[in-house]
């Protein structure tokens, strides 16, 4: 009989302890189906922007690069080995503090051999955006090591007159009847 007993009780503290867990599955289990299906019925929405927004990422990065570009005051732009700007760099100061977008108002210096020279143009073209700012909101000035494209204007002045030397002499065709 003491068997018995003890056999019926340790059932019964098995079940106490089995029921509840039992109850657990189960309502996990069903938990789990009811999202799943709610997952497949709105299935592309909850995936739809972070594609889109790892679609468009590349772009934003490019148009950042391409404005980086454009905005490089390089060599080209300063009075040989000095910070002094040259015409084509204050041009192009004028025109990145007054007509580029606002969002894309960042100046950039082309890093030198020099730390003191580059640092000597970085203040240069500082004072010069803060005198030409025109909302009181004056551009950053970075550091960068990515050169400008392009050439100097000597250069482009020569290829112009090189060009303009080798074409020949107009003429008017003869009266003889060329080209008819």
């Amino acid at each position: 009989m003491a068997r018995f007993v003890r056999a019926t009780a340790l059932t019964l503290v098995c079940l106490a302890f089995a029921a509840p867990a039992e109850a657990n599955f189960i309502c996990d289990f069903f938990s789990h189906l009811a999202r799943q299906t709610k997952r497949r019925n709105c299935w592309p929405q909850p995936f739809a922007c972070p594609d889109r927004h790892d679609a468009r990422t590349p772009f934003a990065l490019m148009v950042h690069n391409g404005w980086r570009l454009q905005n490089t005051l390089s060599d080209n732009h300063f009075i040989e080995n000095t910070a002094e700007l040259a015409e084509a760099g204050r041009l192009k100061v004028h025109w990145i503090t007054t007509e580029a977008p606002q969002q894309h108002r960042s100046i950039y210096v082309y890093r030198t051999d020099d730390p003191e020279l580059t640092a000597a143009r970085i203040t240069t073209i500082q004072q010069l955006a803060a005198r030409l700012s025109i909302d009181g909101r004056m551009p950053n000035v970075l550091e960068t090591t990515t050169p400008a494209r392009g050439w100097s204007a000597a250069e482009v002045d020569s290829i112009g007159r090189s060009y303009r030397s080798s074409a020949p002499e107009p003429r008017l065709p003869g009266s003889g009847g060329e080209g008819n």
